[in-house]
């Protein structure tokens, strides 16, 4: 409940917030503003997935197939992290834009500290956990004797690393919900450019091997929050983190939850896929399960690499469509929602026909290795064909998310890894041989749109009649 200082402050704040940058994402002509909201965050994610690559080359060319394989097999639990920050940022983008569309700039403030302490508390018990149970955890997922010390060697700094990458991330996203593009993006770029540089420092110079890239990523890492900290403290943003509101407020924090988790969801799916498919391999004890996990988990950085203009999109029609929400411009959420799904679609169609075409010429880039480029080429050919429908079902599913309905925007998300690949997963290595694995992936991307095009022609009846009731309401005024 707010005291008698916060209302006055939050009143105080509307006239306050409505001459901010934010309102832009109101105002401004839809096209030029998705260009101007995305192009940034596809370039600093770009750079960003870019040491994901770069980290794959080094390793590959340097360390050989086992290493790449050791970090590949541990990624699902690098996915959890991720998935936990994605978890807590998207939600409190989703709660801050709207707030703030709102004008009330006190209650997004509020939703801020409350991130922030979440952030903070699932890093420490993140790191906690996961360095005492480590090997343990890397035992189940069924990690090989010849991959088992560079895992080790990559997982623990960042396991130690997960306080930091979760308040880094719910401090971006909040800067993000203000429309504030450029400070994301160069907190990506300097990031990624600080692990780019490393990398080859940690492997060739200092040689430490799988351990000095985990460091690289981990000190990288360390920057973007430095980064973001100063931004914050040196009051460059409209919203601020007060100390006072840096604590868990269960109704807040519920939102926060509610309407993070169907990305969250997501992460975690694909962290369960990654991690039930290298079982399967590994499980399966074939001469060639290595270098089958090795290529999965190199195309896997591939596919991050592509997925990150993809997602880029997603978080500027995100923020342009919960604002908009929020204040009540349907014509424009509309709008903003079917230039989205366009421009997402020809990029995913692009993606598709470059790996399902030339898979050998790029993983050239990575490996002279004939047996794991073989490998790679049989399985981008299934991993890659469903990606031109990604945009599609991706936009369709934020659409919910970013107008605060958590459970339509839950069932999307979860249709594609939890309805059909997991269960996939689970029954078909009983009936096919194990190299039909790959089957999963064009099936569930094609049952998925299908699926989220179904649901949200009966979402855009509803919003085209807030349109139509939007429009008799300014004619009669």
């Amino acid at each position: 409940m707010n005291n008698g200082r916060d209302i006055n402050e939050d009143a105080s704040s509307k006239a306050e917030v409505s001459t901010n940058q934010s309102d832009r994402l109101g105002d401004a002509p839809i096209r030029p503003l998705f260009l101007s909201m995305s192009m940034p965050i596809i370039f600093g994610l770009l750079v960003g997935g870019l040491y994901n690559v770069v980290d794959a080359f080094f390793v590959t060319r340097a360390l050989g197939a086992n290493a790449i394989g050791g970090i590949s097999i541990v990624f699902p639990l690098q996915m959890i992290i991720i998935a936990i920050a994605s978890l807590i940022g998207t939600g409190t983008a989703s709660v801050v834009a709207r707030k703030l569309g709102e004008k009330h700039l006190i209650s997004a403030e509020k939703a801020a500290g409350c991130a922030i302490a979440i952030a903070l508390f699932l890093g420490l018990l993140l790191s906690a956990s996961g360095i005492i149970f480590t090997q343990n955890i890397l035992s189940a997922m069924g990690v090989t004797t010849a991959l088992m010390p560079y895992s080790l060697d990559y997982l623990q700094p960042i396991l130690l690393a997960a306080p930091i990458t979760l308040l880094s991330s719910a401090l971006g996203d909040i800067v993000r919900a203000e429309g504030k593009m450029h400070i994301v993006m160069f907190s990506m770029l300097l990031s990624s450019i600080a692990n780019i540089i490393l990398d080859p420092i940690a492997i060739y110079v200092l040689e430490w091997g799988v351990y000095g890239v985990a460091l690289a990523t981990v000190f990288a890492q360390m920057l973007s929050f430095m980064l973001m900290f100063f931004i914050f403290f040196t009051n460059k943003t409209e919203v601020k983190i007060r100390i006072r509101y840096v604590k868990i407020k269960w109704q807040t924090a519920k939102e926060i939850v509610a309407l993070g988790a169907p990305v969250f969801i997501n992460y975690f799916g694909v962290s369960a896929v990654i991690g039930l498919v290298n079982f399967s391999i590994a499980n399966a004890a074939l001469p060639e399960s290595d270098y089958m996990i090795s290529a999965y988990g190199l195309l896997g950085r591939i596919f991050m690499f592509l997925f990150f203009p993809l997602l880029g999109m997603m978080i500027a029609y995100q923020t342009i469509c919960s604002y908009n929400f929020g204040a009540k411009h349907y014509d424009r959420v509309k709008a903003i929602s079917v230039l989205s799904v366009k421009v997402s679609t020809l990029y995913c169609l692009i993606c598709t026909l470059a790996m399902t075409l030339f898979p050998h010429f790029i993983l050239k880039i990575f490996t002279n290795d004939e047996m794991l480029i073989n490998q790679g080429v049989i399985i981008a050919q299934y991993i890659f064909i469903g990606f031109v429908v990604a945009g599609a079902a991706n936009i369709w599913g934020i659409y919910f998310q970013a107008i605060g309905k958590a459970a339509p925007a839950l069932f999307l998300s979860s249709i594609r890894v939890y309805f059909l690949q997991l269960p996939l997963l689970l029954v078909l290595p009983l009936f096919v041989s194990i190299h039909y694995i790959w089957l999963i992936f064009p099936i569930a991307d094609l049952i998925t749109v299908i699926v989220s095009f179904l649901v949200i022609k009966v979402a855009y009846k509803q919003l085209d009649e807030w349109i139509k009731g939007a429009t008799l309401s300014s004619d009669e005024y």
